[in-house]
């Protein structure tokens, strides 16, 4: 039986580790032996325990390992894995140590890359991630290293490998290095769809990110509801900063945050919500693909990757500059005036029946399964 370690930076919520938690069980029920090791021990999300999901840490303690990641690691893990994906630069510098390690016991380990966002340090406060803030050809470098030293590349969107390609020079696609979309969502059966929607708009992420700041424009000069879902660190700046704003803005508007909300309270949101909004880029956007599967209407920046899923027609409909926010209250108010919820979202719910968790699991397996042979 082989077995498979999956490295994460930590165990908060979010795409990435949704990602790292649903691929471990899909993994160990098709017959690899699976573990799950995260650099931090943060709070841990819900999801792991309800997946059963065992985590191992390097760092115990958050602050040290904050400060520190990047400088050094202690590798305790008695797991001898056959082979790592490693989610991200922190996580691909884990697993090289982690094969250096093993190679001197004569192990043989192959690295899967799965590279999320390119020249992103996501582990905040770490003294590592603001050297190399200041030192970007030096980050550059890096991450080269580890495409290079990893037997397989995964990037999340079309988006992502130009992305990928442009910051390392790279004349054309290496077969080293597949597009693999996150789309770990699973569509609602046709007859649950929502027709008599909810008035609220809707947005799902983690609280710092662009879209959020770029939402409240927009809430600034309309007067639809909205709720606000995700998850936002009590150190981060950039949520207290998101937070501040919107309490101002509720005192004329009709705002609502929720909070970590459990998956089957997320879905309610998504199904029973006018619209679901995102005017900030993601390399993906794993949140939209959930709301389209719930067959609720998406906005999102026309620089997302998820646009790619998204047939060309229907396209031009749901992806908009992020930064025109005319351009978005123009369209949030055809699709709320018009009564146009249900039939768009309908249209993204078909564009799940493809991209959705089968897909993913196939085209994961595929790829391991040749790495394997």
């Amino acid at each position: 039986m082989k077995k498979i370690m999956s490295i994460v930076h930590n165990t908060l919520p979010g795409g990435v580790q949704r990602l790292s938690a649903m691929e471990t069980v899909i993994l160990r029920k098709f017959g690899y032996e699976t573990s799950l090791l995260s650099i931090l021990k943060t709070q841990e999300w819900v999801l792991f325990e309800e997946l059963r999901i065992k985590l191992n840490y390097i760092f115990d303690n958050e602050f040290f390992g904050r400060l520190f990641s990047g400088l050094f690691f202690n590798i305790n893990t008695s797991v001898e894995p056959d082979i790592i994906i490693a989610h991200n630069n922190p996580s691909a510098q884990v697993a090289l140590r982690f094969k250096q390690k093993l190679k001197r016991q004569n192990k043989h380990v192959s690295i899967v890359l799965y590279l999320h966002d390119s020249l992103v340090y996501p582990i905040k406060g770490s003294l590592f991630g603001e050297f190399l803030s200041f030192f970007p050809n030096i980050y550059r470098k890096l991450e080269l290293k580890y495409i290079k030293k990893s037997d397989i590349v995964l990037v999340n969107s079309i988006f992502s490998l130009n992305r990928v390609m442009k910051n390392h020079d790279l004349k054309e696609s290496s077969k080293k290095i597949e597009v693999l979309y996150p789309t770990l969502n699973v569509p609602i059966a046709e007859k649950k769809l929502v027709k008599e929607k909810k008035n609220y708009m809707l947005i799902v992420g983690r609280i710092d990110h662009e879209a959020f700041y770029n939402v409240y424009k927009i809430m600034k000069r309309v007067d639809i509801p909205l709720v606000v879902a995700g998850y936002g660190h009590p150190y981060n700046p950039g949520f207290r900063k998101i937070v501040r704003l919107f309490d101002l803005l509720k005192r004329k508007k009709d705002i609502r945050f929720v909070f970590s909300p459990s998956d089957e309270h997320l879905l309610k949101l998504y199904q029973d919500a006018l619209l679901f909004v995102y005017p900030g880029h993601e390399n993906f956007n794993m949140s939209a693909v959930e709301a389209m599967s719930a067959g609720c209407p998406v906005l999102v920046a026309e620089t997302s990757g998820v646009c790619e899923i998204v047939p060309p027609k229907l396209r031009k409909e749901l992806c908009l500059d992020k930064n025109n926010t005319d351009l978005w209250i123009k369209r949030i108010s055809e699709v709320v005036e018009n009564n146009r919820s249900y039939e768009l979202g309908k249209l993204c719910w078909s564009v799940t029946q493809k991209y959705n968790i089968d897909w993913h699991r196939s085209k994961l397996l595929g790829i391991l399964e040749d790495l394997v042979d």
